[in-house]
């Protein structure tokens, strides 16, 4: 599975988590405000607990500021605030658009479970909604929650998808926990050493918004004995919602990933685990006073954001240094960041033949791929004149239809229709190329299962004049990713983009020496270098969306970029034409050796000479 793949299930089921947590502790808030008589005010050490649970005090102070203040506005910015990017709302809204971006890898009820949330809650007036009606939306989002996961568990297979889906699950539920009891122990601390007296109402709250109350009832006295609490939340192995119970699963869960192994990549995670786990039983938490307790709280909450931070890391699921910097208050993902881009293409191929055809034999490749980043929403090839396409999947993974006109024509247009999402995700500058990588690059099995992609064509061939000079410019080649970006850069600066300096026709080492042409030319010059030093490289066929101010370019026609093979990783790609990583901007129809594989129209007819005219639209479409 890709990394990419793997983060947005990640961030998916811990948005669940959150999301189900968040409506829960809020809820409990809201009906306190409605049962509450006229003469009864809420305490506002309830919403100070509830901020820093959720979000921050600072946030609270700045909300009581205004002069309008009213207290249904802490309702609103916890439930339904779109700037919050831990509100209900927006989790929500995160969960619905990867399990969107996941489909290929999720239960079909799931998807539809999460859609219909979100399509309930854009029925809703966010910013205007009544204290009942956010209440109602939360029961729907707890009760959402609840499903999903039953969904996860009675109908995936227990394959890596499932396995990120489950990990998530439990480190999100840790942290949650840690942080109520974090928070909880603090409140408790104050008020002890103002009025010398025990407030159990606080322990009660944490009971309730672990909604693990009636579970410590049944297996403790019903007094609210903070140490008790503290024990039955931290160390219980049989409740669901204690962090030892979480981390146990996770533990579980990396080992079913891992196969059981322990790798140079994955010790670091299982030794964070295990070092965690050990201080349940290390630890007498009864015999523990007040600053002792708080002291190994925050040890304790420090370690489970280490242990996410860790598992990020290993599986390439965020970025590391941005994770680093984050406290609970930011454990928040940039919904820019996991988004998705829709786009309309229209691509209109129109033949001019000097002489009527009679017939002709045609075949295209302009229907988009659906892959693990990449989902095909719909597509329409218009022919004319009207005939009938056979459509079937080559040997490279291509759509490719063919079609017969046997009647006269002397004007043939091809005009297909696409829309395709893409998802956000920067990925070649995180990966960190391992021995065990290198290892992979180097076997016989790597180089015989790619051997179709290491073969330079006519297309691609360079001279070894040629590499001399590229050679003496990047030097040797010891880490395959950083020598593509290298050539990356390297194929930019010394070649000049010019639509009138080539035609279709021509090669790399003539494209080489001319240091400028279209795409297709700066790509098969690309390819004929990563292929010299036994890289795995592939020729990509597609789209360009640039925008306004944009200083992309080869948005006029199809464009064309490279992707190469990282073992273990996957293919990879990046666009020499640019000096980028070929990612959301770039929409992909075809792969293979070289133009020849993946030409949008090829045929055959019996006529004269012809005229084309290309004429394509990339237009970026509303979410």
């Amino acid at each position: 599975m890709l990394s990419r793949v793997a983060n947005s299930l990640y961030w998916m089921s811990r948005n669940v988590e959150r999301a189900e947590n968040n409506a829960r502790i809020l809820d409990v808030q809201l009906l306190q405000m409605i049962e509450a008589a006229d003469e009864e005010l809420v305490r506002d050490s309830d919403w100070r607990l509830i901020f820093e649970i959720c979000d921050s005090t600072e946030t609270m102070r700045r909300i009581k500021a205004n002069p309008s203040y009213e207290e249904s506005e802490l309702v609103q910015y916890l439930a339904m605030a779109q700037e919050n990017a831990n509100s209900v709302a927006s989790c929500a809204m995160v969960v619905r658009e990867n399990a969107r971006i996941s489909r290929d890898h999720i239960p079909d009820d799931y998807w539809e479970t999460w859609n219909r949330s979100y399509l309930a809650l854009n029925d809703m007036d966010l910013k205007n909604s009544s204290v009942r009606e956010m209440r109602s939306f939360l029961e729907t989002i707890k009760t959402t929650s609840l499903i999903s996961q039953g969904i996860v568990e009675s109908s995936m297979s227990r394959g890596v998808a499932y396995q990120m889906i489950k990990i998530a699950k439990w480190l999100e539920r840790a942290e949650k926990t840690a942080r109520i009891l974090n928070v909880v122990c603090e409140r408790t601390r104050e008020r002890v050493r103002k009025e010398q007296t025990d407030d159990y109402y606080f322990w009660l709250a944490a009971l309730r918004m672990t909604n693990g109350y009636n579970a410590y009832l049944k297996s403790n006295p019903p007094r609210m004995e903070p140490k008790k609490v503290l024990g039955f939340l931290i160390s219980d192995k049989t409740f669901p919602r204690s962090i030892r119970y979480c981390l146990d699963h996770v533990r579980d869960a990396v080992e079913e990933l891992e196969e059981g192994k322990v790798s140079h990549y994955s010790w670091e995670l299982y030794a964070k685990l295990d070092e965690v786990r050990t201080s349940f039983s290390e630890t007498d938490i009864e015999s523990l006073d007040s600053d002792e307790l708080m002291h190994f709280l925050n040890r304790f909450q420090d370690g489970c954001n280490e242990i996410s931070r860790i598992f990020s890391s290993t599986y390439y699921l965020t970025d590391p240094e941005a994770e680093t910097a984050m406290a609970f208050q930011s454990q928040r993902m940039d919904m820019k960041g996991i988004t998705s881009m829709k786009y309309k293409i229209e691509h209109t191929n129109i033949f001019d033949y000097e002489t009527i055809v009679d017939q002709s034999m045609n075949t295209i490749r302009l229907k988009p791929r659906t892959d693990e980043c990449q989902r095909l929403l719909s597509y329409r090839a218009d022919i004319t004149p009207a005939t009938l396409t056979k459509e079937h999947v080559d040997i490279f993974g291509n759509n490719v239809e063919t079609f017969f006109i046997a009647e006269h024509h002397q004007h043939l247009e091809v005009k297909s229709t696409s829309i395709v999402s893409i998802q956000k995700s920067p990925f070649i500058h995180r990966i960190d190329y391992s021995p065990e990588m290198n290892v992979i690059f180097h076997s016989q099995l790597f180089t015989e299962h790619y051997m179709a992609y290491l073969s330079n064509t006519a297309y691609t061939y360079i001279t070894p004049e040629q590499m001399e000079l590229v050679d003496r410019e990047l030097g040797e080649m010891t880490n395959p990713v950083q020598y593509a970006i290298d050539v990356t850069e390297y194929v930019f600066d010394h070649f000049t983009y010019d639509g009138e300096s080539t035609t279709v026709t021509t090669k790399a080492s003539e494209s080489f020496d001319l240091k400028k042409g279209v795409c297709q030319d700066i790509t098969h010059v690309m390819l004929g270098i990563l292929r010299s030093k036994n890289i795995p490289a592939r020729y990509v066929s597609g789209y360009l969306y640039v925008g306004e101010d944009s200083a992309l370019v080869g948005d006029a026609a199809s464009h064309a970029w490279v992707e190469f093979m990282v073992p273990g990783i996957g293919w990879v790609g990046l666009d020499p034409t640019n000096n980028v990583e070929a990612l959301e901007n770039h929409i992909r129809v075809g792969v293979g050796r070289d133009y020849n594989d993946v030409s949008p129209v090829q045929g055959v007819y019996r006529g004269g000479s012809q005229s084309l005219d290309v004429k394509v639209s990339v237009s970026l479409l509303d979410q």
